[in-house]
């Protein structure tokens, strides 16, 4: 049975995106229709980016204190679902993407999908440091470190700039 669901799924949304068109297009004239097609993209777009920089503030505030930040991600991920369903024009899209923008929807939504997934999620952060962290040291770039069989210099040749020194 949900191996029939997919296709299913795949090839009954684009018709019913159509049937949409055409009943909205019936109802509310051309102009309209492709006014409103464009209106929800807009406001996808914008959703996306004001509750897409809160999300990243969850994460990183459940990050910071501990927390496992799996409730802020999938919540962040079933956003971003919302916004593209926005974008991408039609109507039915639209309305499942208005309902995932919704908090309780959301919350449903995300409940039944943890229920139904497996989320494996290992955090070590004893030993991390950043990389402009002063309290670790950088080696230096011009440092090589090679070890004896690598490199070899015989007395007779001189080293790379010398010649300049030696015309001075």
């Amino acid at each position: 049975m949900r191996s029939l669901l997919i296709p299913l799924i795949v090839l009954g949304l684009p018709l019913a995106e159509i049937a949409g068109f055409v009943v909205v297009g019936r109802e509310v004239g051309l102009l309209m229709t492709l006014l409103l097609v464009l209106a929800s993209a807009l406001v996808g777009v914008i959703l996306l980016r004001v509750q897409g920089f809160t999300v990243i503030r969850r994460v990183q505030e459940a990050a910071q204190t501990g927390r496992d930040p799996g409730k802020e991600v999938l919540g962040g991920a079933l956003l971003f679902v919302a916004a593209i369903l926005l974008v991408v024009p039609g109507f039915v899209s639209d309305v499942i993407g208005l309902l995932l923008f919704l908090p309780f929807v959301r919350n449903a939504v995300a409940a039944y999908l943890r229920k139904r997934m497996t989320i494996v999620g290992t955090a070590s952060g004893a030993g991390w440091h950043g990389q402009n962290d002063p309290r670790q040291p950088r080696p230096s770039p011009r440092v090589i470190d090679l070890d004896e069989g690598e490199f070899s210099r015989t007395d007779d040749e001189d080293p790379p700039g010398t010649e300049e020194r030696h015309r001075r």
